[in-house]
């Protein structure tokens, strides 16, 4: 069972989901992915922790009114303060000003794109502890339509290095920190995508991660397509507008 118990900064740590609908959502996942639900307080509103296992793998919460539903992207960081510094130098913003709460200190900000990401410098909460398998976090992939501006503010916030290669979409790019691939990046694959951060989570059978989706009010956007030695993967929006991807790895990931 592959689990993490810390993460070098750089690495996607944490993904949460905000939501008009806190109880259809844990509804709607808990079907879809066999989640464990905690209820607890973010120091912003209700939020609830999701297990598999009984280890943490993400988070839900409250999505301020009219705000779409969305899944975020935290990476890890040593000093929140220091990296928000660098994000505004670099030609990010920051949306949201540091500040603690239960397990760490958050902050969150957009690329030079408009593509929002979290920081998440760990305290007693280091991120999650399951990954890469049925109902947890596999990839991070973010989608701009201006790589040639996104991609070097990642080197200098972050410390990633960029690698391009093919895949039968087209032109993709690699983001490592410390010779490991912990992220992704590509051109929008079709018009009047917004810049984000995409959320990928391991199944152990897509078609019927579709399936179970669908009879759970929510739809699909694409797939499943497969990626020779990566796997199979559709794209899903659950039934309150936020949007992920399932994906059925070709081999085990550690």
């Amino acid at each position: 069972m592959p689990t993490r118990d810390e993460y070098a900064e750089g690495i996607p740590s944490w993904i949460d989901l905000a939501t008009p609908d806190l109880d259809g959502a844990k509804n709607f996942y808990g079907e879809l992915f066999g989640w464990e639900f905690e209820d607890t307080d973010s120091g912003m509103g209700p939020y609830t922790m999701v297990s598999k296992k009984g280890l943490v793998a993400a988070g839900i919460g409250i999505a301020p009114e009219g705000e779409p539903s969305v899944w975020s992207t935290y990476f890890a960081v040593d000093d929140a303060d220091a990296t928000s510094a660098r994000i505004e130098k670099a030609g990010g913003s920051l949306m949201m000003e540091c500040l603690d709460v239960p397990g760490g200190r958050l902050g969150f900000a957009t690329d030079p794109t408009g593509a929002a990401f979290g920081i998440w410098q760990a305290g007693e909460h280091f991120g999650a502890a399951i990954v890469n398998e049925h109902g947890s976090l596999n990839w991070n992939e973010l989608t701009s339509d201006d790589l040639e501006s996104a991609l070097p503010f990642y080197e200098k916030v972050f410390g990633h290095a960029i690698r391009k290669t093919q895949n039968p979409t087209g032109e993709y790019v690699l983001l490592s920190v410390n010779d490991r691939e912990i992220a992704g990046a590509m051109a929008p694959p079709v018009p009047n995508i917004p810049n984000n951060w995409g959320v990928y989570f391991a199944v152990d059978d897509t078609q019927k991660a579709i399936d179970a989706a669908l009879a759970k009010g929510g739809s699909k956007t694409y797939g499943p397509m497969e990626v020779p030695d990566v796997g199979v993967f559709a794209g899903l929006q659950d039934p309150f507008g936020a949007y992920f991807t399932v994906i059925q790895l070709a081999s085990p990931v550690d």
